[in-house]
C-alpha cells in the first residue's frame, strides 16, 4: 500500500507525517530523513493512529527538534561532491581541486584534496575517488590517534580495520579487531579520539560497565562531551563545512 502524507495538530503545533500501512499489529513511530514516519496496521482506523500520535506528542516534538538540528549541521558526502566541495576532514573544510598530474592527494598543510581531472566528468567517479583518498587518510589518522591515546601503556594487542556501516561508529571483538567507520575522519579530532578510546577500552572490558567507562576516562579524561555530541549524529552523514 502506498504511503500517504497527513497533518495532525498536536499541542505544540501542526505536525506532518508519512503514514505507511502494512500487516503489522501495532503503530510504530520513527524519525527518518523524511521526518516523522508512522507505520500502522492495514485496517487500523485513522482515528486510532492519531490517538497514538497525541499520546506521544512530547516525544515527537523532542525527536523532530533533534532531527531539525542535525539536518542544519550535517549533509551527505554525495551532496558535497555534487557541488564540488568543500569537504570536511577532521572538522576542517578542505577545498576540492583537480589536476592532470595527480592520481589523488590529500594535503593537510594546504587543506586541499586534489583529484584527477577525469573525475570532473562523472559524479560517481568523483565520489569513488574521493572516498579512496579519504579512506587512506582515515587509516593514518586512526592509527596515530590510537598510539597517542595509549601513550606506551601496556595494552592488549589490537588491529584497526576500516568499515562503512550506516548506523555505528565503531566496534571491537574478543580477537582484538577494532573496526572504525571511515566516515569518522570527517569529524573533529576530539570526536575521533573518543570513538577510538571507546573501542580501545573494549579490549579490556567487552561491556559498558562502570569499569569500562573508567578505562575510557583513563584514556580520555574529557570523553563526556564528545560522547554526548556523537550520540546526536548520524554515521551516514558528514558535518557541513
Amino acid at each position: 500500500m502506498q504511503a500517504q502524507q497527513y497533518t495532525i495538530h498536536l499541542p505544540w503545533g501542526p505536525c506532518t507525517y508519512l503514514l505507511k500501512r502494512s500487516a503489522r499489529r501495532s503503530v510504530g513511530l520513527l524519525i527518518t530523513d523524511d521526518g516523522l514516519v508512522v507505520s500502522a496496521p492495514t485496517l487500523a482506523p485513522q482515528a486510532s493512529v492519531e490517538q497514538v500520535l497525541r499520546s506521544k506528542a512530547s516525544w515527537i516534538e523532542r525527536s523532530l527538534a533533534r532531527w531539525q538540528e542535525r539536518k542544519a549541521r550535517t549533509t551527505t558526502l554525495t551532496e558535497l561532491v555534487a557541488k564540488h566541495g568543500p569537504v570536511p576532514v577532521r572538522g576542517q573544510a578542505y577545498a576540492l581541486e583537480y589536476s592532470a598530474q595527480r592520481s589523488g592527494l590529500l594535503n593537510p598543510w594546504t587543506q586541499r584534496i586534489v583529484l584527477p581531472e577525469a573525475c570532473k566528468q562523472s559524479e560517481a567517479i568523483r565520489l569513488k575517488k574521493l572516498e579512496t583518498v579519504l579512506r587512506h587518510h582515515a587509516s593514518e589518522v586512526f592509527a596515530h590517534s590510537a598510539r597517542r591515546l595509549l601513550n606506551d601503556r601496556d595494552w592488549p594487542r589490537y588491529t584497526i580495520h576500516l568499515s562503512s556501516p550506516s548506523g555505528r561508529w565503531g566496534s571491537c571483538n574478543s580477537a582484538g579487531q577494532i573496526r572504525l567507520n571511515w566516515r569518522l575522519v570527517h569529524h573533529s579530532p576530539q570526536l575521533i579520539d573518543y570513538v577510538i578510546a571507546h573501542e580501545l577500552a573494549h579490549l579490556k572490558e567487552m561491556n559498558h560497565s562502570a569499569r569500562f567507562w573508567s578505562i575510557v576516562e583513563e584514556l580520555m579524561p574529557d570523553y563526556r562531551e564528545p560522547h554526548h555530541t556523537l550520540a546526536q549524529l548520524n554515521p551516514a552523514e558528514v558535518p557541513k563545512p
